[in-house]
């Protein structure tokens, strides 16, 4: 038997000092969503949000226990190529296999293939979460893209009724990104007997309008799609707050772990906002409330097949660093299971933690 622990979002201003740290290093396979560039050089994009951190941490995420770093974010690029080149190397140098970038899209959708006991293990990095200029290609460096298309869906007699009612957005995965993703992971399945993919998709509560609950419409119809490519399990962040779980055919589709170790949270730190003049949107989720909660996926192998998975909740803590829940546990989880019974799943919570399979 192996045991694989996969996380939410994870940026990092200096080495990881927190209780929840210990889990990385615990497990044989420790796969993460690196939310940050380690680089030095580059030229900021032009977005709301820049991070950037230093090189000189890939060590100490490796000594962490952190072995799979997918860079598929919408935070990757934000020095550029040249910072997601740096990062690349970085994390290389460190013994840190990342997945989801590269100088071509081939290479942003090749999969880091780990031994997890007795089961072989590829993973993949994906995202929907594209600035523009992020989404690499047959000849440029980038991420690993899904582009999503959007349309806009007002009801006339509504807005007479009630000026200032927010639009209903609807949201599709583009066909054509699809089928490349389809392809590269049946070509993983190929090469193991388990398939992980990590996807930054989702909007992040400040963003999207209550009433059109916590997923977008795309992510459903995406999910199902790649787990009927091969995908066992979808380890997904992004929008920085858990979300729930679904149970498709014979895989798992985590919709997002929330943030895991987020030091620019902690306390005496400031969100800075590159890009001012925006919409007035609500940060101040992105920083406080179910931001500072979240879990990670551990999922016990063997035989080439997943024995079980489980849900093990955090909070973060004045430093950003994760601790385990404590008392704050059976509210995350009643949180996480009010979602996923909307999903159709089913579950059992035991020992502080949601039992999934």
């Amino acid at each position: 038997m192996g045991v694989l622990v996969a996380t939410g979002d994870l940026m990092l201003t200096r080495p990881p000092a927190g209780a929840g740290v210990r889990w990385l290093g615990e497990a044989d396979l420790s796969v993460v969503n690196l939310e940050v560039p380690l680089c030095t050089g580059g030229r900021p994009a032009e977005k709301l949000i820049n991070l950037r951190a230093s090189p000189a941490l890939a060590p100490a995420l490796r000594a962490a226990g952190v072995r799979v770093a997918s860079v598929a974010n919408n935070h990757a690029l934000d020095f550029g190529p040249e910072g997601l080149a740096q990062t690349l190397q970085a994390l290389r140098g460190a013994g840190i296999q990342p997945v989801g970038g590269g100088g071509t899209v081939q290479e942003a959708l090749a999969p880091a293939v780990v031994r997890v006991g007795d089961t072989t293990v590829a993973c993949l990095g994906l995202a929907c979460t594209l600035p523009p200029g992020f989404a690499a290609g047959p000849t440029w460096a980038g991420i690993a893209p899904i582009h999503i298309t959007y349309t806009v869906v007002f009801d006339a007699p509504t807005l007479e009724e009630q000026p200032g009612t927010s639009p209903y957005v609807r949201t599709a995965a583009v066909a054509e990104d699809v089928a490349r993703a389809e392809d590269a992971i049946r070509s993983a399945r190929r090469q193991a007997d388990l398939v992980v993919l990590a996807v930054h998709w989702g909007v992040p509560s400040g963003w999207v309008a209550a009433f059109q609950g916590p997923l977008a419409e795309y992510q459903r119809p995406l999910g199902r799609r790649l787990i009927d490519a091969g995908a066992d399990v979808i380890v997904g962040h992004h929008p920085h707050t858990l979300h729930g779980v679904e149970r498709y055919r014979d895989g798992l589709i985590c919709y997002s772990l929330g943030n895991f170790l987020f030091h620019s949270l902690g306390r005496g730190e400031e969100l800075v906002i590159a890009r001012p003049g925006t919409p007035p949107y609500d940060l101040a989720t992105l920083t406080s409330g179910e931001a500072l909660e979240g879990a990670v996926l551990v999922v016990e192998v063997g035989g080439g097949r997943i024995r079980s998975a489980r849900l093990r909740p955090l909070i973060l803590d004045e430093a950003g660093e994760p601790q385990p829940a404590g008392d704050r546990a059976v509210a995350i989880l009643d949180r996480i299971a009010a979602q996923s019974r909307r999903l159709g799943a089913t579950f059992a919570v035991a020992d502080g933690e949601l039992i999934l399979l």
